[in-house]
């Protein structure tokens, strides 16, 4: 395949999509307009959710003035403090230092998991510097920390900068992010080609609309927005026997969430998804393919032989792979996760230069050359020809991927969005 219609369709989506915004519903909007040229039909899911429109963030301590961005859902917040260095969030439990109204610099995010434990510290804000390339990371904390208390101002900042404000470490520093957070509403966008044969065993592709705020999202994932529609080309004029559902899914960025109210509302129909194909970051000039299998030894060694007898260049492995396809495999469906690193658009992931000038049609056609061996191979076999189990191991996985981040596993797909007090 060329590549044509999915880079055609990065430009047209091109730009900041945080999702629920303006920016989203018209990217929404020129999915739909492409599905209705084509006559394939689809329909919307609307869900809440949090979110934040981001402004900048500032630092201060004399005439040292540092730039950083804020974290989505901490905005806005002004505080003041004395400033403690910190090289591990380990250390927060590790080491006895009296953290109470510091503001706490630190290499590297927090695990989500920890953070009721830091909140008890009555720390006063968090500055990280998550890059080593003197880029800023646009990051965001969860929803249930409204809910459990446990947001905490914080800032990321280029590494160059926080070199420099070591030089205050035991000063008062003073700590400013921009923006709003509020609750809004979100909307994905499902369409469906009815398979050729009848039955109700379905294939599920999916990529994420939203970006991240500062970022262009042209890798991650208007890249995998685009292959799904050269995908949705290509099925129209050639179905298979079972069905194809694409999943155009928002807010995957602030915790899954589009995926995660699919899945909810769509439970018994998990029983007869075949496999979940999940695309999220695509488009380097230069890098490799992957294809990370949430699933099984068997559909590896199957994707092997699928990338092997086509020629197509694509590293295939068995892990979790954080993204929409998670809530889908939590429910015991096995997913393939394919994207495209090694380039500067997947290095850029969720910074400001993740832009359109990085990537090409080149980038996206060993993607959509396998995707579309693989949707033909399963869903034209006189039966599923890929074991439908999830092993244990990586079940195990799945589930420390979602208590890691503090998310209950009754409430990934339940008590959404999060209306009840969190079991203790």
């Amino acid at each position: 395949m060329s590549g044509k219609i999915a880079y055609n369709m990065m430009l047209k989506v091109k730009g900041v999509r945080i999702a629920a915004t303006d920016k989203e519903k018209s990217c929404v909007r020129v999915i739909e307009r492409f599905l209705n040229d084509i006559g394939v039909l689809h329909e919307r899911m609307n869900f809440p959710i949090d979110i934040s429109d981001v402004g900048r963030g500032f630092i201060t301590s004399g005439k040292m003035k540092i730039e950083g961005t804020p974290y989505g859902l901490s905005v806005p917040f002004k505080e003041e403090g004395r400033l403690i260095c910190v090289e591990s969030p380990e250390d927060f439990k590790n080491i006895d230092i009296d953290f109470t109204s510091s503001i706490v610099m630190i290499k590297e995010r927090p695990g989500h998991k920890l953070f009721p434990e830091i909140k008890k510290k009555k720390i006063k804000a968090i500055i990280t510097c998550s890059r080593t390339d003197d880029r800023t990371s646009s990051l965001h904390l969860s929803s249930w920390m409204f809910r459990d208390n446990c947001i905490i101002p914080m800032i990321d900042i280029k590494y160059s900068d926080a070199v420099k404000l070591l030089e205050m470490k035991g000063k008062r520093v003073r700590i400013e992010g921009r923006g709003t957070t509020k609750k809004s509403t979100a909307t994905s966008v499902t369409a469906m080609i009815k398979g050729s044969a009848d039955t109700k065993e379905t294939i599920y592709v999916m990529g994420h609309i939203d970006s991240v705020p500062f970022s262009p999202g042209a890798s991650d994932n208007s890249g995998g927005l685009g292959i799904m529609s050269e995908l949705i080309s290509h099925f129209k004029k050639n179905p298979v026997k079972r069905n194809l559902v694409f999943c155009f899914f928002s807010g995957e960025e602030w915790g899954l969430w589009g995926s995660r109210y699919f899945v909810s509302a769509n439970k018994e129909r998990m029983k007869d998804a075949n496999v979940g194909i999940n695309i999220d970051v695509a488009g380097d000039i230069i890098g490799n393919n992957y294809c990370i299998v949430t699933g099984n030894d068997d559909i590896c060694a199957t994707a092997r032989s699928i990338a092997r007898f086509e020629g197509i260049n694509m590293k295939i492995s068995k892990d979790i792979y954080s993204s929409d396809n998670m809530p889908f495999s939590f429910h015991g469906v096995p997913t393939l996760n394919l994207f495209r690193a090694g380039g500067l658009p997947s290095a850029y992931v969720h910074t400001s230069d993740d832009r359109m000038e990085h990537v090409s049609s080149d980038g996206l056609s060993g993607i959509i050359d396998f995707s579309i061996k693989l949707i033909s191979f399963v869903g034209n076999g006189s039966v599923n020809p890929l074991e439908r189990k999830v092993d244990e191991a990586t079940k195990k996985k799945i589930d420390d991927y979602f208590i890691n981040r503090g998310i209950s596993l009754d409430e990934i797909t339940e008590n959404l969005p999060y209306n009840k007090k969190k079991k203790n």
